[in-house]
């Protein structure tokens, strides 16, 4: 039979209350019974019921986290980054891939509240205009992370895109290279317009041409990184630098340039976003756009413990999540660039 509450009290000498009081932190029991309580669960082997627990307290000690795309090398590094530091505050994790549809993120935020989770981190490359005014009516704790340009009445957390944008064409034209494509996402990525937006200015800035820029969309993956760089290639064969929305479309490019019987990066240099693990070990090694991803894990999780403990301070008389409604915090992180083999002197200059 399993050892039950009442079971600890008899052995410890106090109430049921009491041993609840001690068992859970809620209120203050002297020393010396605070002692023989929690020596008599020790000696009983007690578990306290979760269940009981989660009602007893109005939490679950469980975070919620909806990923765009959990076949994004990205979004695997930003899941431990979440889970890593959920753990290290004492909290378990639900997570939900929204597979790149934004309805599906929908119904993935619906099922967390239905499983009464504490807080909520949504890590998306995109957030429709009508999501984001219902995020607003939402009364669990909401934190964005990636989520470029976003107005939501939420706390949100991202890179600075279109500062990794001008770095990347920075780097190709201290290189001498003067015909550059712009490998980009569809526009309901946010961060892709920063990302591409910026790399662009930055090129005209420095003189080159309107019509020496080449951008080409497609898909944010591998496949999609091929087919752009394929048909960029075939529109202006005298391209010398790329600049991709993120690793797995420079990881796609890469191979396109060698299929056309170009060499990376004597002929072509290519420049990706995000430095996923993989990112060291394609060949050649992929230069690239380092964003913190770590560090915007560890953020959107203790924002929300602020928000729960705001919340349960009573510090308004709104829930946690409707303190921010007015005056969200939005943060910008700056990004880096780490060169590796991918880029090198544009064809025809001495390194």
């Amino acid at each position: 039979m399993p050892v039950t509450i009442a079971d600890v009290a008899r052995l410890a000498g106090v109430s049921t209350a009491t041993v609840s009081r001690v068992l859970t932190g809620i209120g203050r029991a002297r020393p010396d019974t605070h002692e023989r309580v929690v020596a008599a669960a020790a000696e009983l082997d007690y578990r306290p019921s979760g269940i009981a627990r989660s009602l007893k307290l109005r939490t679950t000690q469980t975070l919620g986290l909806i990923v765009t795309d959990i076949e994004n090398p990205f979004f695997p590094e930003l899941v431990r980054a979440v889970e890593n530091a959920a753990r290290e505050a004492g909290f378990a994790l639900l997570l939900c891939n929204a597979a790149d549809d934004p309805e599906r993120e929908v119904s993935s935020l619906d099922l967390l509240i239905e499983r009464r989770v504490d807080g909520v981190i949504i890590a998306a490359s995109s957030l429709p205009a009508d999501h984001a005014a219902w995020l607003g009516s939402i009364t669990v704790p909401v934190v964005l992370v990636n989520c470029a340009g976003s107005d939501a009445p939420r706390p949100a957390i991202r890179s600075d895109n279109v500062r990794g944008g001008e770095i990347a064409a920075e780097h190709l034209l201290s290189l001498g290279h003067r015909r550059v494509a712009i490998l980009t996402a569809p526009p309901r990525n946010w961060d892709a317009v920063d990302r591409a937006g910026g790399a662009r200015s930055t090129l005209l800035s420095a003189g080159i041409a309107a019509d020496a820029i080449v951008v080409e969309r497609g898909p944010a993956e591998v496949a999609g990184g091929e087919a752009a760089m394929a048909v960029v290639l075939e529109r202006d064969p005298d391209v010398t630098g790329i600049i991709a929305y993120n690793d797995q479309m420079a990881i796609g490019a890469l191979r396109a340039i060698r299929a056309s019987g170009r060499r990376v990066p004597a002929d072509v240099s290519v420049v990706g976003f995000d430095d996923v693990q993989l990112a060291a070990y394609v060949a050649p090694p992929l230069t690239t756009i380092v964003q913190a991803t770590a560090e915007m894990g560890r953020w959107a999780v203790e924002r929300l413990r602020e928000l729960l403990a705001a919340g349960r301070a009573g510090r308004a008389a709104e829930p946690a999540s409707a303190q921010l409604v007015a005056s969200p915090e939005h943060v910008v992180l700056p990004v880096r660039l780490v060169i590796r083999d991918s880029s090198g002197p544009a064809p025809g200059r001495n390194p």
